[in-house]
């Protein structure tokens, strides 16, 4: 295939670690598309060429990342030079849920940063609600006297729990729903 040979052009030019992702519109096994049973010619394509760059193919933690009606398909991966993988012995790929696309996106980390201090954030919704502004005020009167960055950081525990009464935790109902959208997926 034309874009296997480029790459491979591309790593003879390239003396540096690579880190391939995205989709590759081909699996390397009959098991990574539905109904598949025989090895074909473009898995046997993507196998040469992965063993060409020396690279390892990551595990995502999804079985397919493309689906479409009946079909399903692992074209997307994350395959990195080893040389990667012992510089970042932590480093992780996996597979977020998808939104509004046929692809699950892919993302590779090398370290999980905690970053400090986390910033201050609302959400627009919580502004429609009579009670937020009512807390914000009640708590703000008694930060008198503080700067504006230890005024913030006091206020976010208030608004957290408040966050949570209100709305109950709606990033874990999204992943709730996601999670049975794609379980639907998988079982149809």
């Amino acid at each position: 295939m034309q874009v296997w040979n480029q790459l491979r052009l591309l790593r003879s030019y390239v003396n540096v670690p690579l880190i391939l992702m995205g989709d590759f519109n081909e699996v390397l096994y009959p098991s990574e598309r539905r109904g598949a049973v025989v090895l074909t010619q473009g898995m046997k394509e993507l196998l040469d060429l992965i063993a060409d760059l020396k690279l390892v193919d990551t595990d995502i933690g999804q079985k397919f990342t493309w689906f479409r009606q009946n079909a399903a398909s692992k074209l997307d991966r994350v395959m990195v030079d080893k040389e990667l993988l012992v510089m970042f012995p932590s480093s992780s790929a996996f597979c977020k849920g998808r939104m509004f696309s046929d692809h699950h996106p892919v993302v590779f980390i090398t370290s999980k940063l905690q970053w400090r201090p986390s910033p201050f954030r609302t959400l627009d919704v919580w502004l429609s609600e009579l009670s937020f502004v009512q807390l914000f005020k009640k708590e703000w009167l008694q930060l008198t006297g503080l700067d504006l960055m230890k005024k913030l950081k006091l206020i976010k525990k208030p608004l957290k729990v408040w966050h949570r009464e209100v709305f109950g935790r709606i990033d874990n109902r999204i992943s709730d729903y996601q999670e049975a959208i794609n379980k639907v997926e998988m079982e149809a």
